[in-house]
C-alpha cells in the first residue's frame, strides 16, 4: 500500500499496481520523487514534509527515513557534497 501525495511543490511516481504489488520490471527504486522551490532551503523542506507524510507498507524494506536524515544534515542543506560525501557518511555510520 502506497500514500503520496503530490502537490504543486512535490510529486513522484511509483512502480506500484492496481494490487498493492510492485510492478514486475520495479527494480530497487521503485519511486521517484521530485521537489521545487524558490531556493535549495525551500525546496528541501518541501521534499522532508513530503517524505513524512509519505506511507508505504508492504513485505519490503524502505530507507524513507534514512533519507530524511541525509535531506536534513547541514552539509546536505549547504550543498557542500561530492561523490564521495554519502560513502564518507557510510564509512562514519552516520545514523
Amino acid at each position: 500500500e502506497l500514500n503520496f501525495r503530490s502537490s504543486k511543490n512535490v510529486w513522484g511516481y511509483f512502480s506500484v499496481g492496481a494490487t498493492g504489488g510492485l510492478h514486475e520490471f520495479a527494480d530497487s527504486q521503485f519511486g521517484h520523487c521530485f521537489s521545487w522551490g524558490e531556493n535549495r532551503e525551500e525546496a528541501i523542506s518541501n521534499m522532508v514534509v513530503a517524505m513524512k507524510e509519505l506511507s508505504i507498507r508492504g513485505d519490503f524494506r524502505t530507507t524513507v527515513e534514512y533519507l530524511i536524515k541525509l535531506l536534513e544534515t547541514e552539509s546536505f542543506r549547504n550543498n557542500d557534497i561530492d561523490t564521495g560525501w554519502l560513502d564518507h557518511l557510510i564509512a562514519e555510520k552516520v545514523q
